[in-house]
């Protein structure tokens, strides 16, 4: 099962949220509902800490492309905290590393 954790942080547009459980189908889906409520609620700014993440496959890459597309279409950003080789090695080999800011630490990632 997904958990969601969000944390608001310096002002109304910015939060930390933090993904645990399996980032797939299932999970996917249950974290692209509560992003995109994130989202519209005003936090376009958001750092997605995917450390608590143990799969990600397709669905779970498609709820945060989702959430990049919705927070960046209002002016918003989404970062991604992935210490995890695993995790790291997904989002290197789909090119997402390319698209989303993605870092190991979690200073790194909030910056």
């Amino acid at each position: 099962m997904m958990r969601i954790d969000l944390t608001e942080l310096k002002n109304q547009t910015e939060a930390r949220v933090a993904l645990i459980g399996d980032l797939d189908d299932s999970g996917g889906k249950i974290a692209r509902r509560q992003l995109a409520r994130a989202v519209e609620s005003g936090k376009v700014n958001l750092t997605i800490d995917l450390d608590g993440v143990g799969a990600l496959n397709s669905g779970g890459l498609a709820a945060l492309i989702a959430t990049l597309r919705m927070a960046r279409n209002r002016g918003g950003d989404v970062r991604v905290r992935a210490s995890q080789p695993h995790i790291r090695r997904v989002m290197e080999l789909t090119g997402l590393s390319r698209v989303f800011h993605v870092a190991s630490e979690p200073a790194a990632a909030a910056a």
